[in-house]
């Protein structure tokens, strides 16, 4: 090993003077000479290359003539911003046909009258009055009590039958729902009740000019002193309205 490192010096030594202008002509190196040269410095470069490990890599023209390479990242950012700005589009959209289609369906909901919502045809729905009790007594044999902190608030509902003729009245089969907004804040569903009056399972026969008062019954808190305000919502066939008592 030492010989050969002697050799390698004596090499370069000789193509230093070679190289070296002194009005002579050029010394032409031998093939095994030139081979030594060559991988003493391949050696050399290996030695203190600490990208060695990653093999070949390609740089561009630019970054070897001292330009920076241009980053990317802001395309990146750009490309991942542009759907959440759809995104918020789409959204704000949606919230402003929402709000359009409840401001259109309010007067709707308005207009409409409860023996219509109902859907019973020549019986009429009206509204006779409301009152707060703790107990609501049909008979002896039917009651119904509230809950401890609350107090039943009583809508008496009449139908009447404004045909001529004998009309048969089923809401039991149309599974209504009900339910109450009370001062405008307090809401709450109608109680399912076995009272025989009950507005949502009424099943009786009313005779053609004649009149029955059915009751809906919910519970609302005790500290309600006044019932100024109620909307009765219905539910019934897949379609709802609000109507104005």
């Amino acid at each position: 090993m030492k010989n050969r490192k002697i050799k390698i010096t004596a090499v370069f030594l000789a193509a230093s003077f070679a190289l070296s202008g002194c009005g002579e002509a050029l010394y032409e190196l031998t093939p095994e000479e030139t081979a030594a040269i060559v991988g003493y410095a391949s050696h050399t470069v290996a030695k203190f290359n600490t990208f060695q490990q990653d093999g070949e890599i390609f740089v561009m023209q630019e970054v070897l003539d001292g330009e920076e390479e241009p980053e990317e990242p802001a395309a990146d950012t750009q490309e991942t911003e542009e759907p959440a700005t759809e995104q918020e589009d789409t959204e704000t959209a949606d919230k402003q046909n929402a709000s359009d289609v409840q401001d259109t369906a309010s007067p709707q909901e308005e207009s409409i009258s409860l023996g219509e919502a109902l859907g019973l045809g020549g019986i009429s729905a009206v509204c006779k009055g409301s009152s707060l009790c703790a107990t609501y007594e049909k008979s002896d044999v039917f009651a119904v009590d509230a809950v401890p902190g609350t107090q039943l608030l009583v809508l008496t509902i009449e139908l009447a039958n404004q045909s001529g003729q004998d009309q048969h009245v089923d809401l039991l089969s149309l599974k209504p729902g009900f339910s109450v907004v009370v001062n405008g804040t307090q809401s709450a569903a109608a109680q399912t009740t076995i009272l025989p009056n009950d507005l949502s399972t009424y099943q009786e026969d009313i005779a053609a000019g004649a009149s029955n008062n059915t009751v809906l019954i919910f519970q609302i808190p005790e500290n309600i002193q006044e019932v100024s305000d109620i909307q009765l919502k219905t539910a019934i066939n897949g379609e709802q309205h609000t109507i104005n008592l």
